[in-house]
């Protein structure tokens, strides 16, 4: 059982459900060049219909419109641009992503189980028509049909549960169509496996002109059962982080993450995880470098393969010592080291050394200038002989003594 010290510690604790999907594959386009193709410029994650990057089928990054930073994909009637998703077989993903239709104006995408050029096999298919509507072949010809809005971004949703046969297609936050993966687009049946998404011009007129932002491949079979993440601050003014997993499935670990109100999350640690397990898992890490103020941290859980997904955050107020203290030495009697805490208020120039019972002073442990802060050395006696030493702590307004006894 973990003892919280209220008296030395600032406690911020939440419970986290679930770490619930983890990101594959996500791209905004924002490192892209406007004006060039995106597979030309990105052949390893995407590609085209014939896979022929650079070629007329290629997408062209965008700045006319973009859901997130300043740029996306355009697809015209010439068009015919492909994701590869490499032979999934099992799981449940989902393939996410924002489309800008404008008035007027189509679009097109799919989902194939096989992208195989003229052999593929198409596991659904959907329209989006001139005048504002959709049709969906999923299990069927025109198995359902949807609206979707113009001259605004809209979320496009296609999930296949490859382990359960199943499929589903959303549209702006709204379920369209549920059905039996393997019957495929137009019920000519397919295979249970996942390869690819196109982007296509269908018109193949100038009524083609459809733009994509922040594309996601997401698995959504839980990789970690995330039940507690809790941060505090100890008496050193380090913040102390401990988290729980009620269930692991190829865990490779956690990365540690902390922002301030004025900066951006950075990576600060790794703990390795338990790969998988079904037995509650307790992580604890110590952040000896929080800045004074609010702290923001989170985990990145990361599975073997790669797969991401982060959790919620937690808010610890770190503050700075409010005074100036000397703290008795651990462990004491000692031999031949012992370790001595101490904090200082403001910034300034510090002084800590240890003298004999005769008033000599024998080593100097810190000498000079110091910010604000808890901090804690080592001191090492291996050539001293036995007894009992003083040490002092001295500042411009203040000064501390204590004693130790080395004991070998």
């Amino acid at each position: 059982m973990r003892r919280i010290l209220l008296t030395l510690s600032i406690i911020f604790s939440f419970s986290v459900l679930a770490i619930a999907q983890a990101v594959v594959f996500s791209d905004d386009f924002e490192g892209y060049i406007v004006g060039q193709q995106v597979a030309c410029q990105n052949p390893t994650d995407w590609t085209t219909w014939s896979n022929a990057p650079c070629g007329p089928e290629d997408a062209n990054v965008s700045t006319n419109f973009a859901y997130s930073g300043t740029k996306s994909f355009v697809i015209v009637m010439v068009d015919d641009f492909v994701k590869p998703l490499n032979d999934i077989t099992s799981g449940k993903w989902e393939m996410r992503f924002q489309m800008y239709i404008p008035t007027g104006k189509g679009g097109y995408f799919n989902t194939l189980a096989d992208f195989a050029g003229a052999n593929s096999v198409w596991a659904s298919q959907a329209y989006f028509n001139v005048d504002g509507t959709g049709t969906l072949d999923a299990g069927g010809v025109s198995a359902a049909t949807f609206n979707y809005p113009h001259d605004t971004w809209f979320q496009v949703s296609s999930i296949a549960d490859l382990n359960n046969d199943l499929a589903e297609f959303w549209v702006n936050g709204v379920q369209i169509y549920t059905w039996q993966y393997t019957i495929g687009a137009l019920g000519q049946g397919c295979p249970l496996k996942l390869d690819a998404n196109d982007f296509y011009g269908p018109l193949q007129t100038s009524a083609d002109e459809a733009y994509y932002d922040d594309y996601q491949l997401i698995d959504m079979i839980v990789p970690v059962e995330l039940t507690s993440f809790t941060g505090n601050v100890n008496n050193l003014g380090q913040v102390v982080l401990n988290w729980e997993t009620a269930t692991e499935i190829n865990n490779q670990g956690f990365e540690i993450e902390r922002r301030t109100e004025s900066s951006e999350f950075r990576t600060i640690g790794f703990i390795e995880g338990h790969g998988s397990t079904t037995e509650t898992q307790s992580y604890v890490y110590t952040d000896a470098t929080a800045e004074n103020g609010i702290n923001y941290y989170r985990l990145k859980q990361i599975d073997y393969n790669g797969t991401y997904e982060y959790s919620d955050e937690v808010e610890v107020d770190v503050n700075g010592p409010l005074t100036f203290d000397l703290t008795q030495n651990y462990p004491n009697p000692f031999n031949p080291t012992t370790n001595i805490k101490y904090s200082v208020p403001e910034t300034g120039n510090i002084k800590l050394s240890v003298y004999n019972t005769v008033g000599e002073e024998v080593a100097i442990l810190v000498d000079g200038f110091s910010e604000s802060g808890f901090f804690e050395v080592s001191f090492n006696a291996s050539g001293m002989p036995s007894g009992v030493y003083l040490y002092k702590l001295q500042s411009a307004n203040s000064v501390q003594t204590k004693k130790m006894m080395l004991l070998k």
